[in-house]
């Protein structure tokens, strides 16, 4: 008798831990998609602040620091699988980078946090991206860029400059965006 009951328990468990990840699951994806379905274009406004310096590393291992891009126009993202308006924001992202990827003028810098290469790349490959996605340690993302929100984006023009930041989830596949960073080409 004591066996059945021990079956019996281990079963109900197990029921209970798979419906509260089921749980989690579909409240990701309920977040994800609600985020999705109000995304709207950033309102861009040039700032002329000191761009920070910070170090991430490629899927390579290798890192790399975004001062070594001073001369073009960088797209910074910070963000992570576990975060539902990042993943809601990338198909986005993925459609500006897409008008850039062959312009050697503008660089994009996905960095990740939180996250192994191996689940980024597990992500990008089942969402068909093929951005540079990177990932990056807290304690190499600069102080001024640490807002404790995710995700968050900056736009560094050529000459290393800060032109903009935006905090949240946004559609920067919108034409505004494409004509900002064309803007901060000519510069």
């Amino acid at each position: 008798m004591g066996k059945k009951i021990l079956i019996w328990l281990a079963g109900g468990v197990l029921t209970v831990i798979l419906l509260g990840a089921l749980g989690v699951v579909a409240f990701f994806e309920f977040a994800k998609h609600a985020v999705a379905k109000n995304l709207r274009a950033p309102e861009l406004t040039r700032s002329f602040t000191n761009g920070a310096d910070f170090a991430y590393t490629t899927f390579d291992g290798e890192t790399r620091h975004v001062s070594e891009l001073k001369g073009k126009v960088v797209f910074v993202n910070f963000w992570g699988t576990w975060c539902a308006p990042c993943v809601a924001e990338m198909p986005a992202i993925q459609k500006l980078y897409e008008n850039f990827k062959h312009d050697p003028s503008v660089q994009f810098v996905i960095a990740s946090r939180l996250d192994s290469p191996a689940r980024v790349k597990s992500y990008a490959e089942r969402n068909h991206y093929d951005l540079p996605f990177d990932t990056i340690r807290d304690e190499d993302i600069p102080a001024s860029m640490q807002f404790n929100q995710y995700p968050s984006t900056f736009i560094y023009a050529k000459d290393g400059s800060l032109a903009f930041h935006h905090i949240q989830a946004a559609n920067w596949a919108d034409q505004s965006v494409i004509l900002f960073i064309n803007k901060l080409k000519d510069q």
